[in-house]
């Protein structure tokens, strides 16, 4: 089985992080909710943010309906990039370790151990990153799923 794993916070949208987060600055993103919209299969949030975060943000981009789960570090109580916070991740939404994972994530370090359990690591980063454990690096979340969209409709 296919799933597709985002990182909410500029993951899914950029924002300056040089400035103060205000949700005032997040508008519905309707490119985004059609991209999102053709991606086969399940869609999961896996967030650093409080789940009220994850909600707040999902709404004000309007593409909350995508996924089927937010897990946030106050549902499973434990952070990004500990590892025990992906084997929770994985135990809630029923992903097991041969199901194929493609990740998107804006911190290198959560990448790491994404890779370690076998998921394709996407970097969202206006900077390149060219390490071991990064398969594929994106400016922006609109060029990665651009990427990921051509590739599946071949």
């Amino acid at each position: 089985m296919l799933y597709w794993i985002f990182d909410l916070d500029y993951t899914l949208y950029s924002l300056d992080k040089k400035i103060e987060f205000d949700y005032n600055l997040l508008n519905s993103d309707q490119e985004l909710n059609h991209k999102l919209q053709k991606l086969p299969s399940k869609k999961f949030i896996f967030t650093n943010g409080t789940l009220w975060h994850a909600n707040n943000c999902l709404d004000k981009l309007s593409i909350k309906s995508n996924f089927e789960s937010i897990i946030a570090r106050d549902t499973i109580n434990c952070y990004k990039p500990n590892i025990v916070s992906y084997l929770k991740f994985m135990l809630l939404t029923g992903i097991y370790k041969k199901d194929k994972c493609i990740f998107f994530e804006d911190t290198l370090t959560n990448l790491l151990n994404a890779k370690k359990l076998g998921w394709i690591t996407v970097l969202i980063s206006p900077e390149k990153k060219n390490l071991i454990y990064v398969d594929f690096c994106f400016e922006n979340i609109h060029k990665a799923l651009m990427f990921f969209l051509k590739k599946i409709s071949v």
